[in-house]
């Protein structure tokens, strides 16, 4: 394992957990740059045509493996110089993927190294990633940063997911992920007539139960949960920054208590007291019965670590 880099984190979550809201909280802090989503450079919306940059929406990157192109993106990504904003970053995305494969791996690789040499980067960097759950021990093995885990209940994450069209690509097909994780469980294919509510619940089961794998073996990492962070969000993410060494700003305060106002999709804007208890108004009694279900086929039961009696009290 490379030694741990101080000025690096990773924050890994389930998409819809919030990691958005925490991290654009973080990159305020004082000399601190946020990097979202670096990997999501290739993931069609609808499921289809993945993986044409080489490695797709949750890549399963494993120790040890020589992956180029996977590399220059992370080298650029820790330099703090990838376009934040979606449409330049698949724009970015789109050129390279025209190019031939011969052409473009040295090109990508070259930029990389090109970027990561310039001077002035910020002495924290902080990556923010739902696709990285499969990869984080390469990472950790050549970068070597610290990580943070975001959880929401996991009733709260299926319903953003319901809500705005999340997919999860080919998570309960792809024959690795099946070996790994879901047939040393038990755990079948769901019947053709599943509804969209149980196959999503499926994908947030499946991603909870890896990332609470991944946490058990790594008791050094913070794990922070949405419910616990909406309580106080400025005395609470200003917590997280500090166990981080990062330093709390008015700005950084600013930014979170403008963040309590009605939004709704992928804006940031939320009134922090209704997030919590969400899930409640969201499904119906016959749904909740429903996803409980699905989610009990795994042990996390949707958590990454979850209360004692991870089903909701309804």
């Amino acid at each position: 394992m490379a030694v741990t880099q101080t000025g690096r984190i990773v924050l890994l979550g389930v998409a819809r957990s919030g990691t958005t809201w925490l991290a654009s909280a973080m990159g305020y802090a004082r000399s601190t740059r946020v990097v979202r989503e670096p990997d999501n450079v290739d993931a069609d919306p609808q499921g289809r045509a993945v993986g044409r940059m080489g490695f797709g929406p949750y890549p399963i990157i494993d120790r040890g493996t020589d992956s180029p192109q996977f590399r220059a993106l992370w080298d650029v990504s820790f330099s703090g110089r990838v376009p934040n904003r979606r449409g330049a970053r698949r724009a970015a995305g789109m050129v390279m993927r025209r190019l031939p494969r011969a052409l473009r791996e040295p090109l990508f690789r070259r930029t990389a190294r090109t970027l990561a040499a310039l001077p002035g980067r910020a002495p924290h960097v902080v990556v923010k990633s739902t696709y990285g759950i499969f990869a984080i021990d390469w990472l950790l093995d050549n970068y070597g940063p610290r990580v943070v885990v975001l959880q929401r209940h996991p009733l709260n994450v299926i319903a953003s997911w319901v809500d705005v069209g999340i997919h999860g690509f080919d998570l309960l097909d792809r024959p690795l992920i099946r070996e790994r994780f879901l047939d040393p469980l038990g755990i079948a294919p769901l019947p053709r007539d599943a509804s969209q509510l149980e196959i999503v619940a499926e994908w947030v089961g499946l991603l909870a139960f890896v990332l609470s794998q991944q946490v058990a073996r790594h008791p050094e990492w913070l794990v922070v949960t949405h419910e616990d962070l909406c309580v106080d969000p400025p005395v609470r993410i200003r917590s997280v920054c500090e166990q981080l060494g990062l330093e709390w700003t008015e700005a950084a305060d600013g930014f979170v208590r403008d963040s309590n106002r009605p939004g709704e999709g992928f804006s940031q804007f939320r009134r922090f007291s209704d997030l919590p208890e969400r899930w409640r108004q969201r499904f119906s009694d016959d749904e909740i019965v429903r996803i409980e279900a699905v989610l009990r086929r795994f042990p996390s039961a949707g958590w990454v670590r979850g209360p004692a009696a991870v089903a909701p009290d309804r």
